[in-house]
């Protein structure tokens, strides 16, 4: 009853917070069709390349305000799960994790979050224990899995906190394994972008945990059962299935809404969809907001963008001067690689922004061709950046001898250049007028010769 009556305080809390906090974030990205609907406070929408750093956010509304993820957090449980096994080098399949009263009394008991029947003593491998917790609210299987990756579920708790700052979610903190609402359990629909594509990045995670259902087997206690997911876009029976999900996860906060995130795949392109603070029916009186808030984006995504060139290798976007080249004044600056991305069918070349940015005014010969001298930062709808490349030197450049030479002449004497330029012309002079002279006197002293 006691921490009943605390987390009940705790929500209050958290909802007061939000409040206060929740600053209006503008959306990027592709503006919403007319035909597509996002009921959620906040969601983002990410076309996922292959690494990180070439993603493309298709969408995002308020992705950075502060919501309760409820059991979505659950991929964060799960992220930092697998890190810790990868990183003790456990075997998922022969280490186990027991289930006890002190687990119960401590985490599970009076919180009303639904388990799988966990028997006191009752044995799991951590590959059974990974998929539950994550396919399933259950509440026993996810403490299990905690203390038996870290010895203690405190220590895993701040350990997932540790890697989730790690990731750059700084807008996150954790506080539940369950999904509890807390003054201390936060996310973003950013943040949580940011876990789920680290999940993305895990061998064993695609494996584990995009299953709709499981045959756990207890190593001991207990006994074999079936479990399936509640997750209505995984099941084949429900009105929300989608077909190309590859793996989600929902929540419920009682102060905040549903949530949900999602990766879905389709022909080659790969999607990952955030939305949080669903509602409970839409305006038509609908149920599942937020699985329809997800396949709505997902739908929109597959049919509406597809992965375009939109910068040539070859294409000339800069020049930069050159300086002691004989015959070349200048060199052109091209794209270190072909960028090509995802991007809406019916956009035009020229809706592309395009900001060239030249390192420095001129160089110095020698030039080596894919000499780097600047970069191209690549822009739809003003501010959405949608790839960035080098900008090298199209070709080499030789340097003159005789140029640097003079070059290093001028800088040896300075100032004084004029001055010893006007003595090295009076010089030539003086040497020219002595030429002459002694031409016109050798002239004269052989006419004299003549004439005797």
């Amino acid at each position: 009853m006691k921490k009943r009556i605390a987390a009940l305080l705790a929500a209050v809390m958290l909802t007061v917070s939000l409040l206060a906090t929740a600053v209006p974030v503008a959306a990027v990205g592709y503006p919403l069709p007319a035909d597509v609907t996002v009921n959620a406070s906040s969601a983002i929408l990410v076309s996922l390349a292959g690494d990180p750093e070439n993603d493309t956010i298709i969408y995002e509304k308020a992705a950075d305000e502060v919501r309760a993820p409820g059991a979505m957090m659950r991929y964060m449980v799960v992220a930092y799960a697998l890190h810790r096994i990868e990183e003790k080098g456990l075997d998922i399949d022969t280490e186990t994790g027991s289930y006890s009263t002190a687990l119960f009394n401590e985490y599970v008991a009076g919180t009303g979050v639904p388990t799988v029947n966990m028997a006191y003593g009752e044995t799991w491998k951590l590959r059974d224990l990974l998929t539950v917790a994550f396919i399933h609210n259950a509440s026993d299987a996810v403490v299990v899995l905690a203390e038996a990756v870290d010895g203690d579920v405190r220590t895993f708790m701040d350990g997932m906190n540790a890697l989730a700052l790690e990731l750059g979610c700084v807008n996150s903190h954790f506080y539940w394994l369950s999904g509890l609402d807390s003054l201390s359990q936060y996310t973003t629909a950013r943040d949580m972008y940011r876990i789920v594509r680290y999940c993305q990045q895990q061998p064993l995670f695609e494996d584990l945990c995009g299953v709709s259902q499981v045959t756990v087997k207890p190593v001991s206690g207990g006994s074999q059962r079936t479990i399936t997911t509640n997750n209505h876009l995984m099941l084949s029976t429900s009105i929300h299935y989608y077909e190309p999900l590859v793996h989600s996860r929902t929540g419920l906060s009682d102060n905040d809404g549903r949530t949900c995130a999602a990766v879905a795949r389709q022909d080659g392109y790969e999607y990952l969809a955030v939305v949080m603070g669903s509602p409970e029916y839409n305006a038509n009186g609908e149920s599942g907001v937020h699985y329809r808030d997800v396949k709505a984006l997902f739908k929109w995504a597959f049919k509406q963008f597809e992965y375009k060139t939109v910068l040539a290798r070859n294409e000339i976007l800069a020049s930069v001067k050159v300086e002691q080249a004989w015959d070349i004044d200048h060199v052109n600056l091209v794209p270190a690689k072909e960028v090509a991305t995802v991007v809406d069918k019916d956009m035009e070349a020229d809706h592309i922004i395009r900001k060239v940015t030249v390192f420095q005014k001129s160089v110095l010969a020698p030039i080596e061709k894919g000499a780097v001298y600047g970069k191209v930062e690549l822009y739809v709808n003003v501010d959405q950046k949608i790839g960035e490349v080098e900008l090298v030197a199209s070709q080499t450049v030789p340097r003159s001898e005789l140029l640097r030479v003079w070059e290093e002449f001028k800088a040896a004497v300075g100032g004084a250049l004029p001055y010893v330029l006007a003595g090295v012309g009076l010089l030539v002079l003086l040497i020219v007028a002595y030429i002459i002279l002694n031409i016109v006197h050798n002239r004269r002293r052989k006419g004299v010769k003549f004439r005797k």
